[in-house]
């Protein structure tokens, strides 16, 4: 099943195994026991185990046996037909959990059940059912609250791994390393939030930013949108006017002439950096001196025409012709 670390001590049971099975086979006594995890304190396998490291083994679907589960698992081991057993107690509902994340190993996924989870890209799932990616629900929420969400799901995250009793009692600016972590739960913990960020976060991420400051703060710079550029911000603003004057009724004159004053300015002032003279310069012409100049009615008919003499700018046409 893979607990992490412990490679070379499952090739020496794999031995035992297959030393079991043999002797099996030759008529002679032999039975190899696969212990799940034992509560007792006083087991040297299991004696050093703390609360973070049950609270793992628990989220993987391991549930720890009594002395006498284990005694009587032993019994009916000894007492059975077969080589090779499995003696070990399991926790649902982790099992459950990893059966639903879609990580449950194969020969686990027998005991418990749970719904096929769907990919996003599932012809049953409409795309719009996924929601949001996790850089669109950021840059909807505004930079202070975006940074404010990270924050908030590194420290519970961080608090599950390490079993603490919320995210509240982790100390943001703490290192992880004197938190407790080590090279287990720091890979944990970048498998928790690659799940909900949909990154591909390196196994190092933990230690390359130490702390729930840094590492939000590396989570933000890789999932913030870039912001747009001047271009498509007066784009974007052009569109929301004529959105307003569209849904102005019986006040159109009055936005209008709101517009034609913001307008007005904001190509002064363009054209008070040079702006204007580089567009004149462009264009053959004094395109920016005329409209900074243009009469109320004239800039209402530019606001006017725009949308019918303007095709439709789609994101790949936008691309394709440089804008």
């Amino acid at each position: 099943l893979g607990n992490a670390g412990q490679g070379n001590y499952a090739a020496a049971n794999a031995f035992l195994d297959a030393l079991a099975v043999h002797r099996r086979g030759q008529g002679l006594a032999a039975v190899s026991v696969a212990w799940g995890l034992w509560e007792t304190d006083g087991s040297g396998m299991t004696g050093g185990l703390g609360p973070a490291d049950l609270a793992r083994l628990a989220r993987a679907g391991i549930a720890p046996l009594s002395v006498e589960q284990g005694l009587g698992l032993f019994d009916a081991a000894l007492a059975g037909d077969d080589a090779v057993v499995v003696a070990a107690r399991w926790d649902t509902a982790g099992l459950r959990a990893r059966a639903e994340n879609g990580d449950l190993p194969p020969m686990l996924r027998g005991l418990v059940r749970a719904a096929p989870r769907r990919s996003a890209a599932s012809p049953a799932t409409p795309a719009a059912a996924s929601g949001p990616e996790p850089g669109e629900r950021l840059a909807l929420m505004g930079e202070a609250d975006a940074r404010a969400h990270l924050t908030h799901l590194v420290r519970s995250h961080v608090a599950t791994v390490l079993a603490h009793p919320g995210p509240e009692a982790v100390d943001v600016d703490r290192a992880f390393n004197e938190l407790g972590f080590d090279s287990l739960t720091a890979v944990e913990l970048r498998n928790r939030l690659n799940a909900d960020t949909g990154l591909h976060l390196p196994a190092t991420v933990v230690f390359d930013h130490p702390t729930v400051t840094s590492l939000t703060e590396y989570l933000f710079t890789a999932l913030a949108p870039d912001a747009p550029s001047p271009e498509d911000a007066l784009r974007a603003a052009v569109d929301q006017a004529e959105a307003a004057l569209s849904a102005a009724n019986g006040e159109g004159d009055a936005v209008r002439r709101q517009l034609v004053a913001i307008l007005q300015s904001a190509l002064s002032r363009i054209g008070e950096t040079g702006a204007a003279a580089a567009v004149t310069a462009g264009n053959g012409g004094g395109a920016a001196e005329e409209i900074v100049s243009a009469s109320d009615e004239e800039i209402f008919a530019l606001i006017d025409n725009r949308a019918m003499t303007s095709p439709p700018r789609t994101s790949m046409e936008g691309l394709d012709h440089g804008e």
